[in-house]
């Protein structure tokens, strides 16, 4: 496993082999600012520099996956789906549990109540 200062530099390097790759990520970070002088490799450069640590192992797969955003061809491989499977958490399943109902507290002060009125009547009979 890398550590973030490692994985900062492997980053920095896959921007530099082909900034133009990563086009649709750099605009989306510059989207915001219109008047922006950057360029793309600049833009990403930036951003891998200011990222948190925690978050540049997500910025490497939006990196490595933006690409893979089109429907793959019958021959091709469908890596969005597999990074699906290989990231995203498992979705618990819903199974039918029948839980005891809980008596709340209004409920079990009426029984209270109605047993201490069946207990006067009985004792004043």
């Amino acid at each position: 496993m890398f550590s973030a200062a490692q994985l900062r530099v492997f980053l920095r390097a896959l921007v530099n082999i082909d900034p133009y790759t990563f086009d649709d990520v750099a605009e989306h970070l510059a989207a915001n600012d219109e008047n922006n002088q950057q360029t793309y490799e600049e833009i990403l450069l930036s951003t891998i520099d200011g990222l948190p640590d925690d978050k540049l192992t997500g910025f490497a797969l939006r990196l490595v996956f933006i690409g893979h955003t089109d429907i793959p061809r019958e021959s091709e491989i469908d890596f969005l789906t597999e990074a699906e499977a290989a990231f995203a958490p498992p979705q618990p399943k819903k199974t039918a549990t029948k839980k005891a109902k809980a008596t709340t507290p209004i409920k079990a002060a009426q029984k209270a109540a109605a047993k201490k009125t069946t207990a006067k009547k009985q004792v004043a009979a």
